[in-house]
């Protein structure tokens, strides 16, 4: 099992073996990324991320407490330094993308391009949320993890997540009926010109 391995090698790295946290680098590498690089949105800044996020790891292997999953902890390290970077930046991260999809041979290419700008419109309000309501967004519809893992990994009761998630959606809805206002607006007054 996964999370034996996981263990096993954080028991040998503990115990001198410094080396092995490279395995625990190969298995995680991707996740961590994929979520450094959906939270900030700058792929240089999401390697550095990466590469802080396992530097804080190995330094906090003591502080593991192995009843959980190691993945849990991993990338809750991941997410609060992507929060805690978007905080002091004030930046806007990168737009979630494979969720949005819609199959292409099957539409005109009207559909794929309202499609496309929808979808676009949906990334930029997202990119819009703040911080901790954009890492529940891309915990739960881009990295696929249950209201469970979330709560593992932002250390949030579950009602919270429940809540929180509750709220972002609700906002992204709100603020996409905003935008389509906006754009009738637009469109009469070139309509009427």
């Amino acid at each position: 099992m996964l999370q034996d391995l996981d263990h096993k090698i954080i028991e040998d790295v503990l115990q001198g073996d410094g080396d092995k946290f490279g395995e625990i680098i190969g298995r995680y590498k991707n996740g961590v990324y994929s979520i450094c690089m959906r939270m900030v949105g700058d792929a240089e800044e999401a390697r550095d991320l990466s590469q802080e996020t396992f530097i804080k790891a190995y330094n906090n292997l003591l502080k593991y407490n192995p009843e959980y999953k190691f993945s849990t902890w991993i990338f809750k390290i991941a997410t609060n330094l992507s929060i805690d970077y978007l905080r002091r930046k004030k930046h806007q991260a990168l737009p979630l993308d494979e969720k949005l999809s819609m199959p292409y041979d099957t539409a005109s290419a009207e559909d794929m391009y309202l499609h496309r700008c929808n979808k676009d419109e949906i990334e930029r309000v997202i990119q819009e949320l703040p911080p901790d309501y954009k890492a529940l967004v891309i915990l739960y519809h881009k990295e696929g993890l249950s209201y469970q893992n979330i709560c593992d990994v932002m250390k949030l009761p579950m009602s919270k997540v429940k809540n929180r998630l509750h709220r972002a959606r609700s906002m992204l809805k709100e603020r996409l009926k905003e935008i389509k206002e906006e754009e009738s607006i637009w469109t009469a007054k070139e309509l009427q010109s």
